[in-house]
Order: C-alpha cells, then structure tokens, then sequence
C-alpha cells in the first residue's frame, strides 16, 4: 500500500510514481491510457483507457492548473550585535 499524496503543485514534484518511473505528466496520464503494466499486483480494476491526443492533454493541463507559482521567501534582516 502506498499513501496517495495531494495534487496541489503536482506539475513541481517529477519523477512520478514510488519508483520515479514516470518522469513527466504526460507519462502518467499514459501509463494510465495503457492500462498500467503488467505485474503480478497489477490490480483487475486497472483498465485502458480510450482517450485521445486532445484528452490526454486535457487531462495534463487540468493536473497543471492545480499548482501554483512559488512565492519568492525574503530571509529577514536580523540586527547586528549590540556594542
């Protein structure tokens, strides 16, 4: 069993998957189409999927939507010492 993590900023947390396999969103979103690989575990609920060019891209540019930009992290100027 692995912990299903948020996909706030999805786009900014590569390589996907436990073992990093996948290394951008649109190869997720593939592995998915294809119905995962087969493995012993492979679960029977996996299914392929029959998206097209255009979902699969749609799919990539939802998951994109969900991040956003850094804010930039100003380091506070601490005083000097006192004499």
């Amino acid at each position: 069993a692995f912990k299903t993590p948020t996909l706030r900023d999805v786009s900014s947390t590569a390589p996907y998957f436990h073992d990093g396999s996948a290394k951008t969103l649109a190869e997720v979103v593939e592995h998915y189409a294809q119905g995962g690989q087969v493995k012993t575990n492979l679960s029977p609920e996996m299914k392929k999927l029959d998206l097209n060019k255009e979902e699969k891209e749609a799919i990539v540019a939802f998951l994109s939507a969900l991040s956003t930009e850094p804010k930039p992290f100003v380091l506070p100027v601490l005083p000097r010492g006192l004499n």
